[in-house]
Formats: structure tokens, sequence, C-alpha cells
């Protein structure tokens, strides 16, 4: 029963994860794109590099994601998409997020 209970807790979505997923469905390619780099670039900026091996790991992750470029991103996408009050709100609405429903 516990379970149970725990799983459905889980499947559950908050009023703001459950519009972040019909904005995000709805948004434009390039949008999702960059909120998708920008998780994880949340994600991997959080990561500890407690050895080398894991250190290295981390480095190429944040390169690949060119995460040294994702405020100037931001930036542009906010330009691009000034006039749009969802595109707005689906940035601010997932700043700090590391990982998209």
């Amino acid at each position: 029963m516990l379970l149970m209970m725990a799983a459905a807790a889980l499947m559950t979505s908050t009023p703001t994860e459950a519009r972040v997923r019909r904005e995000l469905h709805a948004a434009p390619r390039p949008l999702r794109a960059f909120l998708v780099r920008r998780a994880g670039c949340n994600h991997w900026g959080g990561e500890e590099g407690y050895d080398a091996e894991r250190a290295a790991q981390i480095t190429d992750a944040a390169r690949k994601l060119r995460c040294d470029r994702i405020e100037a991103d931001e930036k542009r996408i906010k330009r691009q998409y000034a006039k749009s009050r969802r595109v707005r709100w689906l940035l601010a609405a997932t700043r700090d997020w590391d990982t998209l429903p």
C-alpha cells in the first residue's frame, strides 16, 4: 500500500510542471532545444568532480552542451521572443531546473 502511494505521488505533477509540459509541447523548436541545453548545464554544473575522471566527464558534458554560451543564448532567445508572454514564462519557470518533464 505504501509503495502504491509513493508511486502515485511521483506520478502527480504540480500545476507548474503540468503547465511547463503543455508549453514545451507548443514551444518553437529552437526554444525547446535551448531549454534542454540549459537544464543539462544546470545538471552538470551541480555535479562534483571528486576525481580526475569525474571532473573530465563534467567538463566534457559542459563543453558539448556549450554551457559557456548559455547566458548569451538566453539573452538572444529573450530578444527573439520578446513579445511572447508564454516564452518569457517558460524561460522563468524552468530557470533553475536540471531536468525537464
